[in-house]
């Protein structure tokens, strides 16, 4: 099966996504895909306040750490049928959870969804992000 590519810009559609936590103001997705490397650029903007984050994977290699603010990240990358799965173990204080995200395009290429299930602590959350290609 060949691997899709999730390169390009990617802007946040308010209207059809369905989140289950506050949404953003706005959010842009920057991703420069060439299978196996994964470079995701995230700008979320909310109250003027704007929150960024860069992560690079390769698909089906081990997990990488990083931190974001006061949250460690240890993250892993791999195919699951067209899906893209970053799967995301973090930690943050004593608090220990996960983030699994799912991409996958559809539209013929012109729309990202990014399928987000978050549990940390006594917080979980299921979000579908919808991403218009720009």
């Amino acid at each position: 099966m060949e691997k899709l590519d999730f390169t390009g810009t990617w802007r946040f559609n308010h209207q059809r996504s369905l989140l289950e936590i506050p949404p953003p103001d706005s959010t842009i997705f920057v991703i420069d895909h060439r299978d196996p490397t994964f470079r995701l650029e995230r700008t979320h903007t909310t109250g003027g306040v704007i929150d960024r984050m860069q992560i690079e994977l390769k698909a089906g290699e081990g997990a990488c750490t990083q931190m974001h603010g006061d949250v460690e990240i240890c993250a892993r990358l791999y195919w699951e049928g067209d899906a893209l799965v970053c799967e995301s173990v973090l930690k943050r204080g004593a608090e220990q959870g996960t983030n699994v995200v799912r991409y996958q395009l559809s539209d013929h290429g012109r729309t990202l969804l990014a399928d987000e299930t978050l549990k940390l602590g006594s917080h979980s959350h299921q979000n579908l992000w919808v991403f218009d290609r720009q």
